[in-house]
């Protein structure tokens, strides 16, 4: 991974083989983000999951054959743990698009991937025991 900051926009570039987790974990450190803004992500995956909430729970679904990244969109939140919360658009050969929450993903070929950092708003996540889900907060 290689990656630059300006006025609170991170560029990264990611290569064939990495983990895009992995990957943007690391930004995190080496870019001091508390709170942000996946804007976009484009390129290629493989190995990857994406999952669909029925309104209980998530139907993961496992692909390991490559797909082009056509969109990728999240946020970061670090306020008591780190959580990476991505929703992806993926095209496969038959050039129909599929999509969902991304839990896990492996570069295929390159991705490039905009981080926008903000400051005067803190995101973190708290369990809602009726939803089951780590929803946003936003203080």
């Amino acid at each position: 991974m290689h990656g630059k900051e300006e006025d609170g926009f991170v560029a990264l570039k990611l290569d064939c083989g990495e983990d895009i987790f992995q990957c943007l974990h690391k930004a995190i450190q080496d870019f001091h983000i508390k709170s942000g803004y996946i804007l976009m992500g484009i390129g290629m995956l493989r190995d990857l999951e994406i999952g669909y909430f029925d309104g209980d729970k998530y139907l993961a679904k496992q692909i390991d054959e490559a797909h082009e990244l056509i969109s990728l969109q999240g946020s970061i939140s670090t306020k008591n743990e780190i959580v990476i919360h991505l929703h992806c658009s993926l095209a496969g050969p038959d050039h129909k698009l599929i999509g969902g929450h991304l839990s896990k993903g492996t570069v295929n070929v390159i991705n490039e991937i905009f981080i926008k950092k903000v400051h005067e708003i803190e995101l973190g996540r708290n369990l809602n025991p009726e939803t089951g889900l780590k929803e946003l907060y936003i203080s």
